[in-house]
C-alpha cells in the first residue's frame, strides 16, 4: 500500500470515486457536480499542498497503482484561539480495499502532515451515515476520544419538517 500527495493527474480518477463514494453514503440525496469536484480538488493540489500549505490531499494505492482511497484535511485555527486544528474534510477507501491498511496509512499520513505543521489537535468528523459503528471503532482505537455528534435535517425540495414542527420545541 502506497500512499502519497494527490497531483493533478490523479483528479479524473478522484472525481469517479468521488462518485462512487457519494452514492454510497447519505448525501446521495445531493446532486453531484464532477466538474464542481474537479475544480476544488485542483484548488487543493495547486494551492493547498504546497511548503507549509493549509490543506492536503492523500492519495492510496495498492501494489499495482490502482486507486483505493483517499483523505483530504485541512490546517485552521479555532474561532476562539491562536492553536492549530487538522480535521478532515474527505477520507473514504474504497469498499473491497477496506481492511487492507489503506484507511489507516491515510490516517498516519495526514497525522505526520499535521504534525509538520504543528497542530495542536487532529479532529475527524463522520458523517456519511455509513460503517458508523465501525469507523467509531477504528477511531477510538488510535486514541481518539467522542466530542460530540453530527446531526443533519433537510430543509431543501422534499423535505417533510415543517418551520412549524421545529419551532414547536423551541422556547423563546
Amino acid at each position: 500500500m502506497k500512499i502519497r500527495f494527490a497531483t493533478v493527474d490523479d483528479i479524473p480518477a478522484a472525481v469517479e470515486a468521488g462518485r462512487r463514494f457519494h452514492a454510497m453514503t447519505r448525501f446521495v440525496q445531493y446532486d453531484y457536480n464532477p466538474d464542481q469536484v474537479a475544480q476544488n480538488l485542483r484548488a487543493v493540489i495547486e494551492a493547498g499542498q504546497n511548503g507549509k500549505g493549509t490543506h492536503c490531499f492523500f492519495m492510496a494505492e495498492d501494489g499495482e497503482g490502482a486507486f483505493c482511497g483517499v483523505l483530504i484535511g485541512c490546517v485552521e485555527r479555532h474561532f476562539f484561539s491562536q492553536q492549530l486544528v487538522a480535521s478532515v474534510i474527505h477520507y473514504d477507501v474504497l469498499p473491497e480495499k477496506r481492511m487492507s491498511g489503506a484507511g489507516l496509512k491515510l490516517l498516519t499520513a495526514f497525522r505526520k502532515w499535521a504534525e509538520n505543521r504543528g497542530v495542536f489537535e487532529l479532529s475527524v468528523g463522520v458523517n456519511s451515515g455509513v460503517e458508523i459503528e465501525k469507523m467509531d471503532r477504528f477511531l477510538k482505537r488510535l486514541g481518539f476520544a467522542q466530542t460530540g455528534g453530527n446531526y443533519s435535517l433537510t430543509i431543501g425540495v422534499g423535505s417533510h419538517v415543517s418551520a412549524a414542527s421545529l419551532s414547536a420545541g423551541v422556547k423563546n
